[in-house]
């Protein structure tokens, strides 16, 4: 407590020591030590905008994160004073107990995670998949989403609707304290400021901040550009109020060159507050973006910053400098930042099938061998990145060490009908829950020349899915659309069972010899040919004659996978392993 005391006591008190007759130019102090007075100033609003968002959002996940960011943030010095630090002390003893805990955090963490991989795949949504496109729809993915926090700040709602428990509000009496001490800062920032002689109007009052903070919280993009561009006519301290550049820049995001403007106008006014600055390397990441890549040294320079201003746990940072590295050509720096993300444990699927991409694209055969065989055995690695990769080298080797998991996917013909109707075999697929790309949409096709059946599903939780917790499988099933009479009789079994207030005919129908079945993903493209391998209609048929309820779900046949192709490619599976099809035979 005392450390954090101290550090939070810096954040306030900067502004006693970058102080002078005027803020025209750099202030020498006795120590000869000069400073920036743009500074001091930068030092209160911040200040004031931290308890303005930490009251208006009413929120705990917003007031951890402003008291982490003091309290590992700082990158200020300065001499104590007894008025500020007993304010401080004030604070810290109402703040302590609100911050959330660690599991709220990994859980706002992963929430995070699955929005950025929702968001990669739209960019991905209709195009061809190719390295390219995946680099390009990557880097667009995280400069478009910014860092976790900024993203919390601006779609939280959508974090409520997904869980109602990550949002805890404070109660009143908390609220009222903290409202209480941010009167008493802003009381201090303007004696400072008076004591001192520094010209007050670039000083944000607590009005405009709070105006800011509700503008950018709330309003759609075009009324949030018009409210943002009348509050900085009205109040030109936000011209050097580097977090209004940023967010401003937001409202507009299709006009690049309003964009840059605004982006290049954070980088001048900003001043390094702060160890790591968020904000900083999200302008950074989307002014990389913008730039042509012929301008290699300034990107260079930039995406060097991003990195300095990144923590680990910021690895959506260093994919986004990892791919950038990679279309400038500097595969080793793409490499390392990308390792990186690895070895840290954060979102090692996605980032050890770019790295394998990048390092199988620029012919290190050597190094891209040594990461295949690690995400081949690493259960973190996703079975589609997986299948993506080895379509892309097209090694039946690698292939053969996934054949128990493409034969994971089950295709068998059960009856569902009421016993006393004419039925049709409903198909059910089931498929590994790790072959479903988490909130991204997927296509499976179920067909051959009598039947063709398919679903569109958005995401793993469509309520269209029957999903098994405990076996760790989805099952699909594909019923006979409109009704359930068959299209031609001549291929069922007719059974006659007599009963004593009558006679009924049943048609039960024999399942399709052999079935095609397509899975379609953002990543992959895979087609299974299947062919019946046991039939069982007469156990079908008892089960008829001796159920008591006149429902039953029977299966009919089982498949077994006998051809895979995807990436161009056709493989036969034996009971001895997965062959390439020849040339010759397709």
């Amino acid at each position: 407590m005392k450390r954090f005391i101290s550090l939070l006591v810096m954040f306030i008190c900067a502004a006693s020591f970058f102080i002078g007759p005027c803020v025209e130019g750099a202030v020498t102090l006795k120590d000869e030590k000069s400073y920036d007075p743009l500074e001091v100033l930068q030092a209160l609003n911040y200040c004031t905008y931290s308890l303005s968002k930490i009251v208006s959002f009413n929120d705990r996940v917003v007031l951890s994160f402003e008291y982490d960011n003091i309290i590992n943030n700082l990158n200020l010095n300065a001499i104590t004073d007894e008025e500020i630090v007993k304010l401080m002390a004030k604070l810290m003893d109402t703040l302590k107990d609100e911050i959330i805990s660690e599991r709220k955090r990994e859980r706002i963490e992963k929430s995070y995670q699955k929005r950025l991989e929702r968001t990669l795949y739209n960019f991905l949504s209709g195009v061809n998949v190719s390295p390219q496109s995946v680099v390009s729809a990557a880097v667009s993915a995280v400069s478009s989403m910014g860092s976790m926090y900024v993203n919390y700040q601006r779609r939280i709602e959508e974090y409520m609707d997904e869980s109602e428990e990550i949002i805890e509000a404070l109660d009143d009496e908390k609220l009222n304290v903290i409202n209480s001490i941010r009167k008493d800062m802003l009381t201090a920032s303007w004696s400072i400021i008076k004591k001192y002689n520094i010209d007050d109007q670039y000083r944000l009052t607590e009005k405009q901040i709070n105006e800011f903070v509700e503008n950018v919280k709330s309003n759609p993009a075009e009324m949030q550009h018009r409210k943002l561009e009348r509050l900085l006519q009205d109040n030109p301290a936000f011209e050097y109020f580097p977090p209004f550049w940023y967010y401003y820049s937001l409202t507009r995001e299709e006009d690049e060159v309003f964009v840059l403007d605004c982006l290049n106008r954070f980088l001048q006014t900003q001043r390094p507050i702060f160890r790591r600055d968020i904000l900083w390397a999200s302008v950074l990441m989307e002014r990389v973006r913008l730039q042509k890549e012929t301008d290699s040294q300034s990107i260079r320079a930039d995406l060097e910053e991003i990195i300095r201003q990144s923590n680990n746990s910021d690895w959506q940072n260093f994919l986004f400098v990892g791919l950038a590295y990679t279309k400038l050509g500097m595969v080793d720096e793409a490499r390392r930042n990308l390792q990186r993300n690895i070895d840290n444990g954060y979102e090692v699927s996605l980032n050890s099938r770019l790295l394998a991409e990048i390092l199988l694209d620029t012919g290190d055969q050597l190094r891209f061998e040594e990461t295949m065989k690690k995400m081949l055995s690493d259960t973190r690695v996703s079975n589609s990145d997986k299948l993506y990769l080895i379509g892309r080298c097209r090694n039946v080797t690698y292939l053969n060490r996934f054949k128990e998991e493409i034969s994971e996917i089950r295709l068998s013909a059960v009856n569902e009908a009421a016993a006393t109707e004419l039925v049709n075999p409903t198909y059910l697929l089931t498929i590994p829950n790790k072959w479903l790309v988490e909130d991204a949409s997927f296509d499976v096709r179920l067909f051959n020349e009598n039947i063709d059946r398919s679903h569109h599903f958005e995401s793993i939780d469509d309520p269209a899915l029957v999903i098994s917790t405990k076996k760790k499988r989805v099952a699909i099933k594909f019923p006979e659309t409109g009704h359930t009479i068959a299209r031609k009789p001549e291929k069922g079994i007719t059974v006659n069972i007599k009963h004593r207030q009558g006679f009924y005919h049943l048609l039960i129908y024999t399942p399709e010899k052999g079935i095609t079945v397509n899975i379609k993903h953002p990543l992959i493209d895979m087609t299974l040919i299947y062919e019946l391998e046991k039939k069982d209609i007469g156990r079908a048929a008892k089960t008829l004659i001796e159920a008591a309820v006149p429902f039953y779900s029977e299966v009919l046949g089982n498949y077994r996978l006998k051809e895979v192709a995807f990436m161009d490619e056709r493989y036969i599976f034996t009971a001895k392993g997965i062959l390439a099809e020849s040339k010759n035979n397709k």
